[in-house]
């Protein structure tokens, strides 16, 4: 199904990430960040958010199917902003929803066993992390390391090395306080 856009992300000015990722670094950041709303705090709120992702017909959500999600949301930004090395959350978060397997384009994909609700949205994304994961591009999707922000980004730089969604507001910010910690101490130090 083709993504009409991302919502969550826009709000953020976050770095889009592509189609194969763009539901991922949207879900994550459907979280509430600098103001702004839980996408998932009520079934409203986040079937206009999966209405206007997926640009048609999505997963219908029910207020029961929130307190799930949300767990899911908290397990993926734990492995994301980990880059992969804490997933024991993750890994709990996911342990009833059942898989089939198939063959697409030649590589292993996982699809959904025609679940609802929640788990038929949880299916369609960690499939979609699955089959990122496989390629160059699932490393890519990285979480903001302004503990502040970690908002989801996608990183295109050529060597994968930017650490902030966006260098203006969060990597500026963090690096004139790291100087003014660093010109603090330094005088601190020549003052003794």
């Amino acid at each position: 199904m083709e993504q009409a856009r991302d919502p969550a992300s826009a709000r953020y000015a976050a770095a889009p990430a592509p189609p194969e990722l763009r539901r991922v670094q949207s879900f994550l950041n459907t979280r509430s960040l600098r103001g702004e709303p839980d996408l998932l705090d009520s079934s409203k709120a986040a079937n206009g958010w999966l209405r206007a992702l997926y640009g048609g017909p999505a997963p219908r959500l029910r207020t029961a199917d929130l307190a799930p999600l949300r767990d899911l949301r908290a397990a993926l930004q734990q492995a994301i902003q980990s880059e992969w090395g804490d997933t024991a959350l993750l890994q709990g978060t996911i342990g009833g929803l059942r898989w089939s397997m198939t063959i697409d384009n030649r590589r292993l994909a996982l699809t959904g066993a025609e679940a609802e609700g929640w788990q038929a949205l949880a299916e369609t994304l960690l499939a979609e992390v699955l089959s990122a994961r496989q390629t160059a591009i699932g490393t890519r999707l990285k979480a903001c390391r302004n503990q502040r922000c970690s908002i989801a980004f996608y990183d295109s730089s050529k060597n994968q090395s930017r650490v902030w969604h966006n260098t203006t507001s969060c990597g500026n910010l963090i690096n004139v306080r790291a100087s003014r910690a660093r010109r603090k101490a330094e005088s601190a130090s020549s003052g003794s």
